[in-house]
């Protein structure tokens, strides 16, 4: 059978390799360690081994997993014991044909690192990742995603030291666990048993240095592996604590309006404007601390126990300083009374956008109007942090040579929290302000005199909030495997699993003692400018001339802890959902020829919530159950020497967000924000793959393949007017211009094709492009995709283009790897009514190692080097939301491994 030569470093697991008898698996054990001795590994029949050194050996086990494989899948290995090539393990998936990365996940842009992870193009909720086999909680440490409450996992959380191999399932089977309605990420730890010696160490000591933080910050990572003689019993121990600071330098407009019909200047009448311009500046440290655990013991040869613990903590305190230009007086009068006046001098428009206006310090008169120059916001959170914690017991028993067993109970949580508090003080009218974009979409400010901060009478305007959730998940599977005489059938896999989760969000409203307002108490020593060219070499300065001013984050720290009281809840934004979920399955190998491998299966899912929120008009508590049928199928063929088709289709499933079921993210100055709906059903997709892989040569393989789903629930937002309590107006009812998720039809049609080669001299190469096309199918009642006309259709988190290109080079010593990632611009999220858009964006990096001796090995890489220009614009790419540059990382350090 052409499929079944065995992987190197790998027991053979197909359906021929089960029936082996077991003298003969011995002798195969035997002859692959005698002909490979530099990867020759320990193990027992049906146990899976990793163990790889190089860029090439890692090159050659990926491609040998994924050539037996029954089902469509991608697998990344380590490099060596503990080594990724990548600082998170969303990082090594953003390479993987078919697989995007997002390093944001609400309309803020990005934070510089990878957080979530896509499969088929769609949206980051409709892909599962488990550890291990068992689902992990997470939070967030960003107060509107905290909020949002996603249940893709926040890899942030997850250092890649913790990695022995991830394997991407691009089509379903029985066996998984259900959620990932466009695939699932299964990220596979080391065994303590799979080690080869008796005693193995390593540590990691890296500084990494970030340009936009002139910043050169530590990371250590350490591991034990302990094993007796007899194979029996083992420890694995991981330790790790990693510091890192970000600066990220930005461009926003904050407050997108349209002028009124009697606008003073008819030209300008009904169109949109920027009524707050800002120059951004966030400030980040992280510290990411934690360590990994295992146990496994085989008390007789055919039981193996196995206790796991995992707890990963990041905190992550930042502060952001919006420096805006405001034109808010000046578009729509004093107070908002319509009594706008003309811009001072020409301005420019685009389309039915204002690109460049200005309005000189005459325009409102006295300060008495209530007119203001600059608004400088300094958003304090002082104390986020997320973690993720879980405790797993496995347990398998091998009945006899036609019956296995095996089980997994487990507990898993997740928490974010953070305070978000606002400083916001009012410069006094001095000269004027206004703005003019750039075709980059930069703001470039005009506020003459605004490196001064002016005390007039506007004081100390303050708003914030302290959120906090909590996810967890108790969980129990049993499964089962029996061996069949039947040829074509070989074997046949089932087993139960129930899990019982529960997300509670806690938002407490801030109150300010009495005093907090005066601005007079701000000591000139804390009114200072931000240093030269401090917009993160942005192609301009937003504000030519000077620079702007800036109130000190320890100032605005030391006012948070003086006069802001976190004590009353917030219970139109809090929300407490319990979800059971119970589940079987039956799948079933087949063989129908030595050709063709593959299994069919079935799994079928209730889901009942419980969900206990607020909804304006509505009740304090709804319930809901689903049922799922998910069938799937999965086939394999060998069409030639080398060359393997596949075949699959199946049915998944995805849940709401939490925060999308329950609770809502409001913008109080604005009126604008994203509300909830508890009625959500869960999101299904008819999945097709086709696929071709040619493995033309050792360590080489050349791909296409076609894929297609129907999804039906798919996530949209429609749009309506509710009333909410404004809570910068304590508590006063407003009305809020809400976007609301609801459930509609899509489609998903796309190709992708890679390759892979190790070429000559020890160099190599790598490609992927992926092509897909997602569409919204379904209408709202007004026959539009979300509320407004002319909208764009596409599904939220779908870019029609992404390709990964890469080129390695490795000798005994020597080792480097660059690397580009490009992904086109995709549909970010909702609100207000208003979709926003990412832009098109890609990353180059590079990673090179020096091997000193075989324990000591120098390590340089380098993330991020092109620093590109990432952008976010709310419906067309004349109204920017944010410009933002992260700057490149470099990191050096040295590994020790014994």
């Amino acid at each position: 059978m052409k499929h079944k030569e065995s992987a190197v470093g790998m027991v053979d697991m197909s359906a021929a390799g089960r029936r082996m008898k077991p003298i003969a698996a011995a002798v195969a054990l035997l002859v692959m360690g005698a002909a490979l001795p530099a990867q020759a590994q320990q193990a027992a029949v049906k146990e899976e081994v990793v163990v790889v050194t190089g860029i090439r050996a890692s090159l050659q086990q990926s491609l040998n997993q994924k050539k037996i494989a029954d089902s469509l899948v991608e697998v990344v290995t380590a490099e060596d014991v503990g080594k990724m090539p990548d600082k998170n393990v969303a990082d090594s998936l953003a390479r993987v044909p078919g697989v995007t990365t997002t390093s944001a996940g609400s309309a803020e842009g990005s934070f510089g690192e990878n957080e979530h992870v896509q499969l088929r193009g769609l949206s980051s909720q409709l892909t599962l990742t488990t550890l291990n086999g068992h689902t992990v909680s997470s939070g967030d440490w960003y107060g509107p995603n905290i909020s949002s409450g996603g249940r893709s996992v926040s890899y942030t959380v997850l250092p890649s030291d913790l990695v022995g191999r991830i394997v991407v399932h691009k089509s379903a089977q029985a066996d998984l666990i259900e959620g990932g309605a466009a695939g699932t990420v299964d990220i596979q730890t080391r065994k303590p048993l799979e080690f080869k010696q008796n005693l193995t160490t390593s540590l990691s000591a890296e500084a990494a240095y970030s340009t936009a933080a002139k910043s050169t910050d530590p990371a250590v990572t350490a591991l034990l592996n302990w094993k007796n003689a007899d194979n029996t019993f083992g420890v694995l121990a991981q330790l790790f604590s990693q510091t890192r600071k970000l600066q990220r330098a930005g461009s926003e407009g904050v407050w997108w309006d349209k002028t009124g019909a009697n606008y003073a200047d008819p030209a300008l009448a009904g169109k949109n404007i920027s009524l707050l311009s800002g120059a951004v500046l966030f400030e980040q440290e992280r510290k990411r601390q934690g360590g990994y655990i295992e146990a496994q013991w085989k008390p007789v040869g055919n039981v193996t126990l196995d206790l796991s613990g995992f707890r990963s903590t990041v905190d992550a305190k930042n502060y952001n300083t919006n420096y805006m230009a405001s034109t808010i007086n000046a578009a729509t009068g004093p107070g908002g009374n319509g009594n706008s006046v003309k811009p001072s001098g020409p301005a420019t428009v685009s389309g039915n956008t204002i690109t460049s206006v200005f309005y000189d310090k005459n325009a409102f008169g006295a300060n008495s109007s209530g007119a203001y120059s600059v608004i400088e916001d300094v958003a304090a959170r002082p104390d986020a942090k997320t973690d993720s914690t879980f405790v797993n017991f496995d347990a398998k028993w091998v009945v006899d040579q036609d019956l296995t067993v095996s089980g997994k109970l487990g507990h898993t949580s997740g928490s974010g929290r953070t305070k978000d508090v606002g400083f916001e003080v009012q410069s006094g009218w001095n000269q004027g302000a206004g703005y003019s974009l750039t075709p980059d979409g930069i703001f470039v400010l005009n506020v003459p005199g605004g490196d001064k901060f002016v005390r007039a009478g506007g004081g100390i305007g303050g708003w914030g909030s302290y959120t906090e959730s909590s996810d967890k998940e108790s969980y129990g599977q049993a499964d089962g495997e029996l061996k069949l005489s039947f040829d074509k059938v070989p074997s046949i896999k089932f087993g139960l699993r129930y899990a019982k989760h529960q997300r509670e969000l806690t938002k407490l409203a801030m109150t300010l003692g009495a005093g907090s307002g005066d601005d007079a108490q701000i000591p000139d020593s804390a009114v200072g400018n931000y240093g030269s060219n401090w917009y993160g070499k942005l192609p301009v300065n937003p504000t030519p001339g000077f620079s702007p001013f800036k109130i000190s984050n320890d100032y605005v720290a030391s006012w948070v802890a003086k006069y802001a009281t976190f004590d009353s809840h917030a219970p139109q934004q809090e929300y407490n959902i319990k979800e059971n979920a119970a589940a079987a399955y039956l799948m079933a190998t087949l063989q129908p020829s030595d050709a063709v491998s593959g299994n069919v299966g079935v799994r079928v899912v209730r889901t009942e919530m419980d969900i206990r929120a607020f909804l304006p008009g509505g009740k304090p508590n709804y319930e809901q159950s689903f049922q799922d049928f998910l069938p799937s199928l999965n086939l394999r063929a060998d069409l030639a020497p080398g060359l393997v088709g596949r075949f699959a289709l199946n049915r998944g499933m995805s849940r709401p967000d939490f925060g999308q079921l329950a609770g809502n993210d409001l913008s109080d100055l604005q009126h604008t924000g994203v509300g909830s709906n508890p009625f959500l059903k869960p999101i299904r997709s008819n999945n097709v793959d086709a696929t071709l892989e040619w493995y033309f040569a050792p360590k080489a393989m050349l791909s296409a393949g076609l894929f297609a789903s129907k999804l039906k629930g798919v996530i949209a937002y429609g749009h309506s007017v509710l009333p909410y309590a404004d809570a910068a107006k304590q508590g006063a009812i407003a009305n809020y211009d809400i976007s609301a998720p609801l459930n509609t039809d899509g489609t998903l049609t796309g190709f992708n094709g890679a390759y892979e080669q190790s070429i000559w001299g020890g160099f190599g190469v790598s490609a992927n492009y992926t092509y897909a096309d997602g569409k919204q199918t379904g209408k709202l009642a007004d026959g539009t995709c979300n509320g407004k006309a002319g909208e764009d259709c596409s599904l939220y988190g779908t870019s029609k283009n992404s390709y990964n290109v890469g080129a390695f080079y490795e000798d005994e010593r020597f080792s480097a790897r660059v690397g580009y990632s490009h992904r086109s611009t995709y549909k970010l999220g909702n609100r207000g009514g208003s979709d926003y858009f990412q832009s098109a964006n890609g990353s180059l990096n590079v990673s090179l190692n020096y091997t000193f001796n075989k324990s000591v090995q120098f390590t340089l890489e380098a993330q991020n080097l092109n620093d590109p220009l990432l952008t976010v614009f709310k419906t067309d790419t004349t109204q920017i939301a944010g410009v933002y540059k992260n700057g490149k990382t470099v990191y050096g350090g040295v590994r020790i491994k014994y």
